[in-house]
């Protein structure tokens, strides 16, 4: 885990404005070619929770927090609606759950500790998604890492695929690179790189945009409004270079 840069949208007042020996491997192994089920072999996992759980754990979380958005789309970034940060009133110990699912004892006071992957695996657990399918860490590479090798095993429950030429969907995760990764291809992918990903929410491909719900975005659980073409692809974006999607198999 990596301190995050401190990021704050202008205010008028405060109201207003086994794992870790399969990481060890992986880590040892490099830029080894990713094995990626073909498309036609990507069936839902029936024995897993279903899909709509996880989505209303993202949209709790996100209605706790206020519903804040960011958008994402224009050349500034803009905020729609702001919402309640890490570091106030009851947000400080809703913080403290996401670190619990990651075995931590931190809070939102702990400002300059990045909470944004500890609030995914919370997402996860909430949902009911096993350990055997999902690594809950406080880093997004180290789950990344462990969802790369669990997909060449039998009945993965989520698997990687390129953001440039995959279609997303909700209840996808889709993840960039950050600070000095420049990490751009799934075979890059190994534990402790810095990254962000966030939870695709809701998509308007015929409007031109997604909504993506992440931790720790301006220092709150936000909507992230991104673009997207009209067959549901990402569009580049120099703010969030995403790299690659999390295609989820839950029913």
């Amino acid at each position: 885990m990596t301190k995050k840069a401190t990021m704050r949208l202008p205010r008028t007042s405060s109201r207003l404005l086994a794992a870790t020996a399969l990481l060890l491997t992986l880590a040892a192994c490099g830029t080894t070619p990713v094995s990626t089920p073909p498309a036609s072999a990507l069936v839902l996992r029936q024995d897993a929770p279903p899909r709509a759980a996880l989505l209303a754990a993202a949209e709790t979380e996100w209605m706790f927090f206020d519903r804040q958005q960011i958008d994402m789309r224009g050349d500034v970034l803009s905020a729609p609606r702001l919402g309640l940060l890490e570091d106030e009133g009851e947000a400080v110990q809703r913080i403290g759950l996401y670190w619990q699912a990651v075995g931590k004892s931190y809070t939102g006071a702990d400002t300059q500790q990045a909470w944004s992957a500890a609030f995914i695996s919370y997402l996860m657990q909430t949902a009911g998604v096993s350990p055997d399918d999902f690594l809950f860490s406080d880093v997004h590479f180290n789950y990344l890492s462990f969802l790369k090798a669990r997909q060449s095993q039998p009945a993965p429950l989520f698997v990687l695929r390129p953001a440039a030429t995959e279609p997303i969907a909700p209840g996808d995760l889709i993840c960039a690179r950050r600070d000095s990764n420049s990490t751009a291809t799934l075979e890059g992918i190994r534990p402790g790189l810095p990254g962000h990903c966030d939870l695709v929410y809701e998509i308007h491909p015929e409007r031109g945009w997604a909504g993506v719900i992440g931790g720790n975005v301006f220092n709150s659980v936000s909507e992230s409004l991104i673009p997207i073409d009209a067959n549901a692809r990402l569009l580049p974006l120099a703010r969030r270079p995403w790299f690659v999607v999390v295609k989820n198999l839950m029913p």
